[in-house]
């Protein structure tokens, strides 16, 4: 006569389990949390934020409380949120964020990337509200993207800051073409080139266009969107 070993184990499983979750909330209750938000404000602290994934974000100052909030953020970024380089939890950005303007920055922005790996609409939402506005680049900045296989065409990232512009018309945000500039001029870019390369980036030599551009180098660059868009 067999056993039925599969059942009596799921059984045993599934009470072990019971347990477990009934002295979680036990514990739970002794910390008066009682509601999922409770839940996710009691764990906040067991966040680990040398291993949480990590954006670029604009921070404006808008006058003297946001300059004395940015004074602060930077202060404990430096002394309380450091692995490798300052690290901003938004919780902390959150908590000093008055006075302040915060923009969506380029494709190593949260927005970006969202869009970029196809996330839910929901989140990639929650993401463009989070921001005060939005920022959407050169295809040149981002053509990186099409040679490491991560889109497909120019034309995707073409869609990519279409999507942007979508998203800041549905919020009512406003979206700001800017060119990351790191150098002034094109043929600038070799200072850039030999600095990555002392640090060590395999990829020195392939610089994207970083520069300076004029206001009628923007518009051409930015036509695709229509003129209206271009020149708002």
């Amino acid at each position: 006569m067999g056993y039925p070993w599969k059942t009596i184990i799921g059984l045993d499983d599934a009470k072990a389990c019971a347990g477990i979750f009934i002295k979680c909330l036990e514990i739970l209750a002794q910390k008066n949390v009682k509601t999922i938000d409770d839940i996710q404000n009691a764990f906040e602290d067991c966040w680990n934020y040398q291993k949480a994934n990590s954006y670029h974000a604009i921070i404006l100052v808008k006058n003297y409380i946001g300059l004395k909030n940015l004074y602060k953020i930077v202060s404990k970024t430096h002394l309380e949120y450091f692995h490798k380089r300052p690290r901003l939890p938004k919780k902390l950005l959150m908590a000093y964020r008055e006075g302040l303007i915060l923009g969506s920055a380029c494709e190593a922005g949260e927005l970006y990337r969202a869009i970029l790996e196809n996330k839910d609409e929901q989140e990639i939402a929650k993401i463009a509200r989070f921001y005060d506005y939005l920022e959407i680049q050169p295809l040149g900045n981002n053509r990186f993207l099409l040679d490491s296989g991560k889109v497909n065409s120019e034309e995707d990232l073409k869609n990519i800051n279409r999507k942007i512009v979508a998203l800041g018309e549905k919020y009512n945000k406003p979206v700001v073409a800017t060119c990351d500039v790191h150098f002034m001029d094109p043929e600038d870019e070799v200072f850039r080139r030999i600095l990555m390369a002392g640090q060590g980036f395999s990829d020195a030599d392939n610089q994207a266009p970083l520069y300076f551009r004029t206001t009628d180098e923007m518009l051409k660059e930015f036509d695709y969107l229509g003129e209206e868009n271009a020149t708002k």
